[in-house]
This record gives C-alpha cells, sequence and structure tokens, in this order.
C-alpha cells in the first residue's frame, strides 16, 4: 500500500532540491560577482592550507579515487549478491554511469569555464568546463548511498558509525580538494552536492520501484517458463 504522505513529501523535497540548483545555475550564469567570491574563496582556502604538501589535496586524482568508487561497488555489491537484494545492486551500480552522463549533458550545456589558471595549482583540467564537480557529484552520490545502506542493513552500530564517519569524511574531503587545487569553484562543488542529494533522493525510493518491476518480471518469466 501506498503511502500518499510520504510520497508527496518526497515530491516536496525532490522539487525543492531542483529549485535550489536551478536558483544557484541562475546566479552563477547571471551575476559576476559570484565569480569573484568563487576567487576569493579558493585564494582563502590556499592560503590557509599553504604548508599542506600538494600530494594531500591531489589524492582525489590519483588512484586512490578508483579505490574509493571501487570499494563500495564491489563490497555492497557482494552482498547485495548473497543476499539477493537485486534492486539495490542495481540502483548503486548505476551510480557512476548516472552521474557520469549528468555531467556530460549539464556541463556543456551551462558552459562556466574553470577557474583562472593563476589560481589552478595544476593543469590536469584545462579544457573542460566546469559546473558542476564531477569528482564531487560522483563521490556525493555513491557514499550518499553508502550511508543509507549502512543505515538500513548494518546491524552492527560500531561498523555502521565507522562506515558513516568514512563517508562523510571522503566526501567533504573531495569537495574541499577541487577548491583547494584551483580547478573548480566553490560553487561548482555546492551545485554538485545539491544534485547529489537531488538524486539520492531519487534513488532511494527507486530502489523499492525497482524491485517490485524484479518481481513483476520474474513472475512474467516464471509463467512462460510453466
Amino acid at each position: 500500500m501506498v503511502n500518499v504522505h510520504v510520497v508527496l513529501s518526497r515530491m516536496k523535497k525532490i522539487y525543492f532540491l531542483l529549485i535550489i540548483f536551478l536558483v544557484l545555475l541562475i546566479l552563477i550564469s547571471s551575476c559576476p560577482i559570484i565569480s569573484e567570491w568563487d576567487r576569493s574563496l579558493i585564494i582563502l582556502v590556499q592560503q590557509k592550507l599553504s604548508s599542506v604538501p600538494l600530494a594531500v589535496p591531489m589524492m582525489p586524482d590519483c588512484i586512490l579515487y578508483s579505490i574509493m568508487i571501487a570499494i563500495p561497488l564491489i563490497g555492497f555489491g557482494v552482498f547485495f549478491v548473497k543476499k539477493k537484494l537485486y534492486a539495490d545492486l542495481i540502483c548503486l551500480w548505476s551510480v557512476p554511469l548516472i552521474t557520469f552522463l549528468l555531467n556530460c549533458i549539464i556541463k556543456p550545456i551551462v558552459k562556466r569555464p574553470r577557474p583562472p589558471m593563476e589560481l589552478q595549482i595544476t593543469s590536469i583540467h584545462p579544457d573542460s568546463f566546469s559546473f558542476v564537480s564531477s569528482h564531487s557529484l560522483v563521490t556525493f552520490c555513491l557514499w550518499g548511498m553508502v550511508i543509507y545502506f549502512l543505515y538500513k542493513y548494518c546491524k552492527n552500530k560500531k561498523f555502521k558509525i565507522i562506515g558513516e564517519i568514512i563517508a562523510v569524511f571522503w566526501i567533504l574531503f573531495v569537495g574541499l580538494s577541487r577548491i583547494w587545487i584551483g580547478v573548480h569553484n566553490p560553487t561548482d562543488v555546492l551545485g554538485a552536492y545539491i544534485l547529489g542529494l537531488l538524486l539520492i533522493s531519487i534513488y532511494v525510493p527507486a530502489t523499492k520501484m525497482v524491485e517490485n518491476l524484479l518481481i513483476e518480471f520474474m513472475l512474467k518469466i516464471s509463467k512462460i517458463l510453466t
């Protein structure tokens, strides 16, 4: 039985986040002062963290980033297969693909340039657009779903807390690193977080919908075979 109040509450949240994202997009496109604030924040972050080795903010641009994507995909993938939670498996494994496709759509439409080269500590992404931060979006969605699945399935309270702390830290660190090395504006990261929260708000109820579709599909297959 579908709870109408729950559905309406989720829809309101999704629409609210969508409006916030669009408002941010309009402000970025039409208010030059936003870019000025972004540059000031980049300079502030770089000045405050100038004593930290460059290897630290560069971590999300090395193999560690791939490892931190693989860990939840493989770890929860094995768990979901063992528990036959195929709807959760499909939703989780679709996160990198969906976020990649969204970036491919949004960046060429918005066409926001990256911060000035003098602010970029590294020139690893010189020719691509800036809004939204793809690293931040993938990380927020993937590790946001990790938090959700830990809350849903993990019975060990200590393991759950440790996992959630790691997830929150990694989400925040990846976003900070984008600003730190000057390859993204702070509002690029903010936009990625808002869009990520919007996607998670869709993903969470979508797992139940996918589960129902899989059940219907299996029932049809069993009828055909019998």
